[in-house]
């Protein structure tokens, strides 16, 4: 069954809840820097570019794997194509595990059946009320 795999390799270690994701921060690359498997042209150092703390550094917030399937490209630099690719770079990099090809399906069919219908506004950046800030020169 498709769940199992996804469960039995760990994934719902932070992938969990009604969401699957979405409640958490973690390291992106807990076994191994993440940039070695994405490719990634800029290395992001997550939310250590905010707090300026090095216990910060490349964490990002856990997303949702609600729709996973129909928001390619993946990571939080787009760094990675297809899904099947990025099932494979978290099990090694979060978990220290190398997939089958099997193992990689399941979990692709898995997280495709989480699809449902995306609503029309999920692209569009948020309208934010107006604050207090004032820009001074």
């Amino acid at each position: 069954m498709a769940w199992s795999s996804f469960m039995q390799t760990g994934c719902q270690g932070c992938h969990s809840g009604p969401l699957l994701g979405g409640t958490m921060f973690q390291k992106f690359g807990l076994i191994m820097d993440y940039w070695m498997l994405t490719k990634s042209a800029d290395i992001d150092k997550g939310r250590f570019v905010d707090t300026q703390n090095d216990a910060d550094s490349y964490i990002f917030k856990v997303p949702s794997l609600r729709n996973i399937a129909k928001t390619a490209p993946y990571f939080h630099d787009g760094s990675v194509a297809t899904l099947p690719e990025a099932v494979r770079i978290m099990a090694l990099t979060q978990l220290g595990k190398r997939l089958s090809d099997t193992d990689v399906e399941d979990i692709v069919a898995f997280l495709e059946s989480l699809t449902g219908e995306m609503p029309a506004h999920f692209r569009e950046a948020p309208i934010l009320p107006p604050g207090s800030f004032t820009a001074t020169k």
